[in-house]
């Protein structure tokens, strides 16, 4: 707690001097940009008799993985975007990324087994207060529960945590992290950086790396949020806008708000791709 009020404070002090580069882009594209599929998944459960379009099988997960295999693609992490965005640093002739949000246990249980088997990674945003329900809970179980703290200090290589808000992923009192109507800006930005700020810590003291990407609950897009996002050490944002992303050295103000390709039991990775390339 020490840790993450004194984080509180910092930003505190940050945003006084930012006002200036709330929205601001990066430098320039660079002529050459890379586009990189982003897929979104939530759960892989063996039945999904209600037809749930956020629930998969891990047959189908498979298919995905066999796909972006033999089709060439290279998985990569948000740092790694991240660093070819900032620094110029070089990624595979086709990257894909790959993320599971909500933090789910069956991301582990289903997932990590297959993820090793093709040979990819994938990046799982965490929801603080449902893993906090299921730590307490002790009730480990893929067709319902989600990874605890103590899961995630022994994370598999092949999965890395980032955040999707502490208690956010909610409809009210504000849909996701959109700003209240009735909420100045200041106080708008102070309740987020200590959600945000809270899974930070938390993530940071499991896994000794605090994260530096967040997906938006529900998708929202929410420019209001980037100086927070800034501030708090998230470099890299994702959404729920369907597209393929184009990214150059140079221009991180388009690692905020990033797009995806939503997977549901009718559109494989394989359909997703090939409709927006």
């Amino acid at each position: 707690m020490k840790r993450y009020a004194a984080l509180l404070i910092t930003f505190a002090i940050f945003l006084g001097g930012v006002g200036a580069r709330d929205g601001a882009r990066d430098g320039a594209r660079d002529a050459a940009a890379v586009r990189v599929p982003v897929l979104l998944y939530h759960r892989f459960l063996n039945h999904n008799t209600t037809g749930d379009i956020y629930t998969i099988t891990p047959m189908e997960l498979e298919r995905d993985l066999r796909y972006l295999r033999d089709a060439g693609y290279s998985a990569i992490s948000v740092g790694e975007l991240v660093d070819y965005v900032k620094n110029g640093a070089p990624l595979p002739d086709k990257p894909v990324m790959l993320t599971f949000d909500d933090g789910h246990y069956n991301n582990i249980h289903y997932g990590a087994p297959l993820l090793e088997q093709y040979g990819m990674k994938a990046s799982v945003f965490i929801v603080g207060k449902y893993s906090e329900s299921s730590a307490r809970e002790n009730d480990v179980n893929p067709n319902y529960s989600y990874i605890t703290w103590e899961q995630l200090e022994c994370l598999p290589p092949c999965l890395e945590a980032h955040n999707h808000t502490w208690d956010m992923h909610n409809l009210r009192p504000r849909k996701g992290i959109s700003r209240k109507s009735d909420e100045s800006r200041a106080d708008y930005e102070m309740d987020l950086a200590s959600d945000l700020l809270r899974l930070q810590s938390k993530i940071e003291k499991c896994t000794g790396a605090a994260p530096v990407g967040f997906a938006h609950p529900f998708g929202t897009d929410c420019s209001e949020a980037e100086t927070v996002f800034r501030a708090v050490g998230i470099e890299a944002s994702f959404c729920s806008r369907q597209g393929i992303n184009s990214l150059s050295p140079g221009d991180a103000g388009a690692l905020y708000c990033i797009k995806r390709l939503l997977r549901t039991p009718s559109k494989t990775a394989e359909r997703l791709i090939k409709a927006y390339s």
